[in-house]
């Protein structure tokens, strides 16, 4: 009986250490999601994207179906305002250079406008 006893502990601690380590390598994962759209988010293609899109949500779902300690739960919403605020961020800076571009082309087409025209 004690043995039994002892191996049902055992596998309860297993089970245990097993589901945090799922979690924190999930949590992991999404940082370095993050990571990697904060660094390279000018370099994606729609393509890339959609994937990236696809897999930080699975990863979410996954987070949120288990339950956290509020440590993971502040860790879990705090990767999810940096995923959110990295693809703000690289749309701004995308928007940035587009309009500087149309810009530069806009003032050489006024300065050749104005110089025909004096």
């Amino acid at each position: 009986m004690k043995k039994l006893t002892l191996l049902l502990i055992a596998t309860l601690f297993a089970f245990a250490f097993s589901s945090c380590d799922s979690t924190s390598s999930t949590l992991r994962e999404m940082n370095n999601i993050c990571r990697d759209i904060e660094k390279n988010f000018d370099k994606y293609t729609e393509d890339d994207f959609e994937k990236i899109t696809e897999k930080f949500s699975a990863l979410e779902k996954k987070m949120e179906q288990r339950e956290l300690a509020d440590k993971e739960k502040k860790e879990l919403y705090k990767l999810k305002g940096r995923y959110y605020g990295a693809f703000t961020k690289g749309a701004i800076k995308s928007t940035k250079k587009e309009l500087k571009k149309i810009s530069e082309e806009i003032g050489s087409v006024i300065e050749g406008f104005i110089e025909e025209i004096k």
